[in-house]
């Protein structure tokens, strides 16, 4: 191998994001040689972006006498799914979870709060454990420990190719910082690349959907999918969900802590591109859940309309739904009048102090918007909504001035992906395990079905975390099995 090679190592891990850190930790602890390869200028991908991770039966949980059992758990993910979910995989993170939080807070990370995302969901499980600094922090630790431990990690370095020989992984071809093509021989390859948010083709060819150009991506700057393109290569298969994503209902040019943004996806009154109501607003307390619903809209887009009464409200009372810890369920929105007032003044938001005035805007015909916003107020009035049978935030549009914020699709990560089993070995076309390849994080399929589970909090940064320290075990057992041979 020392031939074909310009350097070795037990474990090449790619992608620096919080599966791939996880599994570099495990890997060194476990006394295995490991090199991370990482194409971005910085490690984190999108685990950069969460405020929080999933655990079942954790000493956090039973510490402020929170009582989520694993059996919970398990049956969540498998009931959300219609039981397409892999319960062998469901199970695996179910029952690991708690001792990726022991782990992680071993490397130094404080626990501060055990939560929901939203406290009117129903059924919602309170498995969000957010840490000080949330998981951005608990990457440092990981970095620093996998440093501290003798992980060499490549920044600018581009995976271009898996290598194979006599039917198992042999090594990896890379283009390093410079440019130049390098080829490191390995034991173990372990992809957690991130999925495939911020390729549009594959978003297209893999999801239900056909928007994939005109997503927001808010999550990781390099998830393009090619991990999962090198692992196609050497024979593996996608899961049957591989289109599941997390989308959410987003404004183009804000970022999560924006209170225009939030203030988009209130559950009040939505409509359309032609003007007219579109769905049960209540969607909107499940971002996941409004996700779909604006990717499947014509133009997938909607307006939500507000009214100054509406406005006001959001600023002396709080919002009805928040974006995680970004943008808390019940925080005033106490920026949005002058982010309203400068987005106005961008053309980015349109304002009119009648909604006859407001429809010609948003290229709607003002008789069917009044119309509309008629109809809606008198299901306020009469607290029955017998069109989309809202039965919550009945709240009329009756105060000019009056708002459009123009709502799309925002994406973070997808979670479908590879054919994978309970030890994150990748599965090929015979249902075989390809020897030496595993994937994790949000590059591996199983853990969800056609959509990302909501009802509790905290999924794939759990799975990222707990899958990559599994796949790491088991590729030591592996390796010092063939050591010993």
């Amino acid at each position: 191998m020392s031939e074909q090679f310009d350097v070795e190592y037990d474990v090449v891990v790619v992608g620096g994001g919080g599966s791939g850190l996880s599994a570099a930790v495990q890997a060194a602890q476990n006394g295995l040689t490991v090199a991370v390869l990482e194409k971005m200028p910085q490690l984190g991908g999108s685990s950069a972006f969460a405020e929080g991770h999933a655990a079942f039966e954790s000493d956090e949980q039973i510490k402020r006498g929170i009582h989520v059992s694993k059996d919970e758990g398990f049956r969540a993910y498998l009931d959300y799914s219609h039981w397409r979910a892999d319960a062998a995989i469901v199970s695996r993170f179910v029952e690991n979870a708690a001792t990726t939080i022991v782990k992680m807070r071993e490397l130094g990370a404080v626990y501060e709060e055990v939560i929901v995302t939203a406290e009117d969901q129903p059924g919602e499980l309170v498995t969000w454990h957010i840490p000080r600094g949330e998981v951005a922090h608990v990457l440092e630790l990981m970095e620093a420990r996998a440093r501290e431990l003798g992980v060499e990690i490549y920044l600018q370095t581009a995976a271009q190719k898996i290598v194979m020989a006599d039917g198992r992984v042999a090594g990896i071809v890379v283009t390093d910082a410079d440019g130049e093509e390098v080829r490191i021989g390995a034991k173990a390859v372990i992809v957690g690349t991130g999925g495939y948010a911020k390729n549009p083709e594959m978003i297209n060819r893999f999801s239900t959907w056909d928007c994939g150009d005109q997503m927001i991506n808010v999550g990781g700057e390099g998830n393009t999918g090619d991990g999962l393109s090198m692992m196609f290569e050497v024979g593996a298969v996608p899961w049957s969900s591989i289109g599941t994503m997390l989308l959410f209902p987003f404004m183009r040019g804000k970022t999560v802590t924006s209170h225009t943004n939030t203030a988009g996806f209130q559950p009040y009154l939505w409509v359309n591109r032609e003007g007219r109501r579109c769905t049960n607003e209540i969607c909107g307390l499940n971002f996941g859940n409004a996700g779909d619903v604006v990717a499947g809209l014509p133009g997938s887009m909607f307006w939500t309309i507000l009214d100054t009464a509406q406005v006001n409200h959001l600023v002396t009372d709080g919002c009805e739904v928040g974006l995680g810890v970004y943008v808390r369920t019940g925080e005033k929105l106490v920026n949005l009048p002058a982010e309203l007032e400068a987005d106005v003044a961008a053309g980015t938001v349109f304002k009119a102090d009648t909604l006859e005035e407001l429809a010609p805007q948003l290229g709607v015909d003002p008789e069917v918007l009044t119309n509309e916003v008629a109809a809606y107020n008198r299901a306020c009035a009469e607290g029955k909504d017998t069109k989309f049978h809202k039965e919550k935030y009945l709240v009329p549009v009756q105060e000019g001035p009056f708002y459009a914020i123009k709502m799309e699709p925002g994406i973070m990560v997808t979670m479908g992906g590879i054919k994978i089993n309970e030890n994150m070995q990748v599965i090929n076309g015979e249902g075989e395990p390809i020897p030496g390849l595993y994937s994790v994080g949000c590059d591996a399929g199983g853990l969800f079905g056609d959509s990302y589970i909501l009802t509790v909090p905290g999924s794939a940064n759990g799975f990222a975390l707990t899958s990559g320290w599994l796949a790491a075990d088991h590729a030591a057992e592996t390796i010092k099995k063939l050591v010993t041979v």
